[in-house]
């Protein structure tokens, strides 16, 4: 599979998860409340730890074992992982707006 292909679906997996966190996190009451911020916190963590994990994982267990495919590979992988990211966000971004009165709205 191709670098950035794989850095998609990486990227929606981590989105994923987010979200689930995001949905397990309980609305508060009064004039106040911190769940809202605790959403957004935990959003942006996960872009952050999106990068940085696929680049790992990526690097280390998905490397092909043959000189001249790793090397194709290590030169797309910056770039397949500044993909992710920008995935990451853009797709992020959509859900918030999809969903602005959810709990996923408080994202952005």
């Amino acid at each position: 599979m191709n670098a950035y292909i794989l850095s998609i679906i990486f990227a929606a997996v981590v989105l994923l998860i987010a979200a689930v966190i995001s949905n397990a996190i309980k609305f508060e009451g009064g004039a106040n409340p911190k769940d809202p911020g605790k959403r957004k916190m935990w959003f942006w963590i996960f872009a952050i730890l999106n990068p940085v994990l696929f680049f790992v994982t990526a690097a280390f267990v998905m490397a092909p074992s043959s000189k001249k495919e790793a090397e194709l590979w290590s030169d797309a992988l910056p770039f397949a992982t500044i993909v992710g990211f920008v995935a990451f966000i853009i797709l992020g971004f959509v859900l918030s707006k999809i969903f602005k009165n959810g709990k996923l709205g408080n994202w952005f």
